[in-house]
C-alpha cells in the first residue's frame, strides 16, 4: 500500500509541476497574473489547458476582466497551439460550449 500512496505522490508532484510551468508560461507570454488552471485533459501525449489570466484589475474585484487561453503543450513543455478563447468579468459565468 506504501508504494501506491508514494506512486500517486509522485504522480500528483508531476502533475503539480506541469500546472505550474504551464501557468508561468501563460505569464510570460501574455506579461500577465495567471488566475488559475480552469481545465486540464491529456490526449496522446499533447496536454490541453485552460487558463484563466487577469487582464484588468477593477475595484469592485466582480468587475475584474478575465481572459481564458487555451493552450497545448507536448510532453517536453513546448507550446504545439495558444489561442485566447473568451474574456468575461468576474462575477460573470464561463461556460464552455464543446
Amino acid at each position: 500500500m506504501s508504494a501506491n500512496v508514494k506512486e500517486d505522490g509522485i504522480k500528483i508532484n508531476s502533475l503539480m509541476e506541469e500546472l505550474n510551468n504551464a501557468t508561468s508560461l501563460i505569464e510570460s507570454i501574455t506579461r500577465k497574473k495567471a488566475e488559475g488552471v480552469v481545465s486540464m485533459s491529456r490526449e496522446e501525449g499533447i496536454l490541453k489547458l485552460l487558463v484563466e489570466v487577469l487582464e484588468r484589475k477593477s475595484i469592485p474585484d466582480s468587475q475584474d476582466i478575465l481572459s481564458i487561453y487555451e493552450m497545448k503543450l507536448n510532453s517536453n513543455m513546448d507550446i504545439i497551439d495558444y489561442s485566447k478563447i473568451g474574456m468575461r468579468r468576474r462575477s460573470d459565468m464561463f461556460t464552455q460550449e464543446e
